[in-house]
């Protein structure tokens, strides 16, 4: 998402205590010249409103923020942060990997843009995940040589594969 819209700005606003899916990424992209705001929190492992506000900027192009943190269990809160981003036009992100079964979750309600999760914390495949996109943000491909996802990710989709495959009317094996 950073690189796909780079001419709009080149700064990121996320917490000090996501996970290292969203830290270790934003560092990467610190190395190709974005700027990252590293926000605090409090003693309860919540954001300040207030200084994610005062964080924005001209160049801001997207607030990636967890939906619920993996150590500790705060939830963040992700309606008033989309909201905030929803009146600045700024792509929202969150990381709802820890939060997904168990809390209920409405982008459209919570102004979500962007929202990632993992099959295995809701009784899925390791490996797998997915990621809710609103129609008109713009992502860059991720691997090329193909046109699979959209046109975002090359490659043929990981499907575990069936024992059993039917073909006509015999079973194969």
């Amino acid at each position: 998402m950073a690189g796909a819209n780079r001419e709009k700005g080149n700064h990121i606003i996320t917490s000090k205590i996501e996970h290292p899916a969203v830290l270790e990424t934003c560092q990467a992209l610190e190395k190709e010249g974005f700027v990252v705001t590293y926000l605090s929190v409090d003693e309860n492992g919540l954001i300040n409103l207030s200084e994610l506000e005062e964080a924005i900027t001209d160049k801001t192009i997207l607030i990636t923020i967890m939906f619920a943190n993996n150590e500790i269990g705060v939830i963040e809160p992700i309606r008033e942060i989309g909201k905030i981003a929803k009146e600045r036009g700024i792509p929202f992100h969150t990381d709802a990997v820890q939060a997904c079964g168990s809390v209920r979750i409405d982008v459209e309600d919570m102004g979500i843009d962007l929202l990632t999760l993992s099959a295995h914390k809701i009784y899925g495949p390791k490996g797998v995940g997915a990621m809710y996109v609103r129609k008109g943000i713009k992502l860059e491909k991720v691997i090329t040589g193909g046109h699979q996802e959209r046109n975002k990710r090359a490659g043929t989709e990981n499907v575990p594969r069936n024992s059993r495959i039917r073909k006509g009317n015999r079973a194969c094996i």
